[in-house]
């Protein structure tokens, strides 16, 4: 065969592989997308959480796994489903109290307005000094509300918020930041309780009234971990409660807060002639559910051998205390239906890539990534043959316009053509595909978030195990975790170019020669 024959051989190869590709990725299509996402995003699915009145959650796994049969992937587990087992600890609020006792050992107050976090996973009786430590807030000026108190082994009482009287932080994640930033020193310390109370002068009263909703949901560990539990307990209680501890000193908590603002100078002190109780029940309820994975086997007889595992988890945060559904559209049903499209276009193809390609739809995202963690510690694949990780987490908004730097990671929705890249390694391989391959669709793509997400979506544990991974998302918006985050809102355009974009850069690390950096 001469050299011209071959060469017009190999570009009809070359465009008969093309065409077949678009072919495939033809598949990918905005009334599907639209279709799938109506079904998971309803009402009926009850916000894709555990308990809820209709098991919204299981319903999904089984929609998954009806989908995984119908495109012929073939169980990455026996039925498609991998069991995750975990253990719910809750507090059991009504039979939760708190009580003082004066130095007669006489019960002066009790009070039963307390939301727990950490300490034993079972019920406790706390019982210690009381300190009150004002803001618990220190900083570079000098300023210090811990300064000479010891604190080892006792109760500290203090408000969320800052002494600054020009503190106008609202952002939550601002908020957030502040109030966590307060826990280190504490931990240091030796205190044995945390007791937060709002600020009496925070009437919005945002970021209690999101740790009460959130506390009310329980706490999560996998069955079996042996993780410990925290060496101290943080509790919330309402400003009823920090008014009786304060009693002895003759004044309010409103009182005291406002002495600090306008001398400027910490109000700390222990608290005499009083000491706490505190009965902290807690129910614990074993809970299974399960991770959905199936798989494309490499059509290379070695390469077949080693995998790319795309992943997206489908749960979400249930039903809010006054009975609204948050259905979770944009997190994460995007991207749980853009990996069901991804998965039916990898499935038509009649000549596989040379690698396998393995689809995880996770569990107990929410709940502090527990599907994906289970997963590689019981890896279906092995960890050592898994090449790369892409995760799909909330890819189903656009902003009307293309931000600028990002100042706000809450604020962070992309434009029309923006996308976002969460990666472990800024200069790695993979990275540098999805660059490429987005500039070719017409994709603007961001590292912006990745300091600020990199242990925040199902990838984390997969880059903790040494695995390159790319996080896709197009951002976060007002509606997270809301019940305003509906189908309604969705731009489907945005997310078939993101499931495109998903195809071709694991299309791309399937059939590579060289292994990822």
């Amino acid at each position: 065969m001469n050299i011209r024959i071959l060469n017009l051989f190999l570009a009809l190869i070359i465009s008969f592989q093309v065409f077949s590709q678009k072919k495939e990725i033809a598949s990918i299509t905005e009334n599907e997308l639209r279709a799938h996402l109506e079904f998971i995003a309803s009402d009926l699915m009850q916000g894709r959480d555990f308990d809820t009145p209709v098991p919204g959650l299981e319903i999904t796994g089984a929609y998954l796994k009806a989908q995984c049969r119908e495109m012929g992937l073939k169980p990455g587990a026996e039925g498609f489903s991998q069991t995750v087992k975990l253990i719910r600890t809750k507090a059991d609020l009504e039979n939760s109290v708190l009580q003082l006792k004066n130095s007669k050992g006489e019960v002066v107050f009790t009070g039963n307005k307390i939301i727990s976090f950490g300490g034993s996973s079972k019920s406790d009786t706390l019982k210690s000094d009381l300190v009150f430590g004002g803001f618990g807030y220190l900083n570079k000026s000098g300023y210090n509300d811990l300064d000479s108190i010891d604190l080892k082994n006792k109760m500290v009482l203090m408000m969320t918020g800052s002494p600054d009287p020009n503190d106008t932080t609202q952002s939550m994640e601002e908020i957030n930041k502040r109030e966590m930033a307060k826990i280190g020193p504490l931990m240091m310390s030796g205190v044995k309780t945390i007791i937060l109370t709002v600020n009496p002068a925070d009437s919005g009263n945002k970021w209690f009234e999101l740790i009460k909703q959130y506390a009310s949901g329980g706490s999560y560990k996998l069955e079996g971990d042996t993780v410990k539990d925290m060496p101290f307990n943080i509790l919330f209680v309402d400003n009823s409660i920090a008014d009786a501890v304060l009693k002895e000193t003759g004044k309010t908590l409103a009182q005291i807060q406002q002495q600090i603002i306008e001398t400027g100078k910490p109000a700390s002190q222990v608290i005499k002639n009083v000491t706490a109780e505190i009965i902290l029940a807690k129910e614990s309820k074993p809970i299974e559910s399960e991770n959905i994975i199936g798989f494309v086997e490499g059509s290379d007889p070695k390469l077949k051998n080693e995998y790319v595992i795309l992943t997206a988890h489908y749960d979400h945060v249930g039903i809010t205390p006054d009975g609204q559904v948050n259905n979770g559209a944009d997190d994460n049903g995007s991207g749980t239906v853009a990996l069901l499209e991804v998965a039916e276009a990898f499935s038509l193809m009649k000549k596989k890539p040379a690698r396998s390609i393995v689809f995880a739809w996770v569990t107990a995202e929410e709940k502090g990534l527990f599907g994906s963690r289970y997963y590689t510690e019981n890896p279906v694949f092995p960890l050592s043959q898994t090449i790369a990780n892409i995760n799909l987490d909330m890819v189903g908004r656009s902003a009307p316009a293309e931000n600028g730097p990002v100042t706000d990671v809450e604020k962070s929705l992309a434009g029309p053509d923006g996308v976002y890249f969460i990666t472990g390694n800024k200069e790695g391989e993979i990275r540098k595909i999805g660059v490429e391959i987005s500039k070719k669709l017409n994709l603007i793509p961001s590292d912006e978030l990745s300091e600020d997400f990199l242990n925040g979506s199902d990838y984390y544990h997969f880059h903790k195990n040494g695995i390159p991974v790319l996080g896709i998302s197009t951002g976060l918006h007002e509606d997270y975790h809301h019940p305003t985050d509906e189908v309604v809102k969705i731009d489907y355009h945005k997310m078939k170019r993101i499931a495109d974009l998903t195809f071709w850069v694991t299309l791309e690390i399937a059939n590579g020669k060289k292994p990822l950096k």
